[in-house]
């Protein structure tokens, strides 16, 4: 699923030799040393249809260490779909997840990394009251692809 997601999400924004050679089973050890052995204050949460995994949110404290000083600050590490579901509103369920999520563990506001050519994504985020926080980097993708990321805040109180 997850690869799946980024050949279609990053089609045109990742060069296609890297899409072509992301691979589920490089993906595997990761997913499954996420899912057995995950740090406090990580969770996740996996939408199913049909006992197929439809997407998948992920949320922590942040990972860059500058963000790290704040302890009520969560982080949306990753919210990703199959592109077959799209706009159906899982999305926006799994998002509403994350905020609980966030939440139970005492966060009190939330950051996160985006791809800053994603204009689908940003979309999304916007729509949810995500903003700008004018911060970005760049971090390294599959193929020590650069990305440039561009920082979001939200507040969690509403």
């Amino acid at each position: 699923m997850l690869v799946r997601s980024w050949r279609v999400a990053y089609r045109g924004l990742l060069p296609d030799d890297v899409l072509a050679g992301l691979s589920v089973t490089d993906r595997e050890p990761f997913w499954s040393d996420v899912l057995t052995t995950r740090p406090p204050h990580t969770r996740m949460v996996v939408a199913t249809l049909a006992s197929a995994v439809a997407g998948f949110v992920a949320t922590g404290p942040p990972l860059v260490p500058a963000d790290r000083a704040d302890s009520t600050l969560g982080d949306l590490y990753a919210l990703y779909l199959d592109p077959g579901v799209w706009r159906r509103g899982i999305g926006t369920q799994l998002h509403a997840a994350a905020f609980d999520r966030l939440r139970s563990c005492a966060f009190t506001h939330a950051g996160l990394w985006v791809l800053d050519t994603n204009e689908p994504s940003l979309g999304f985020y916007h729509h949810h009251g995500w903003a700008d926080t004018g911060r970005s980097h760049l971090d390294r993708g599959p193929g020590s692809t650069e990305l440039r990321e561009q920082r979001l805040h939200r507040d969690l109180s509403g």
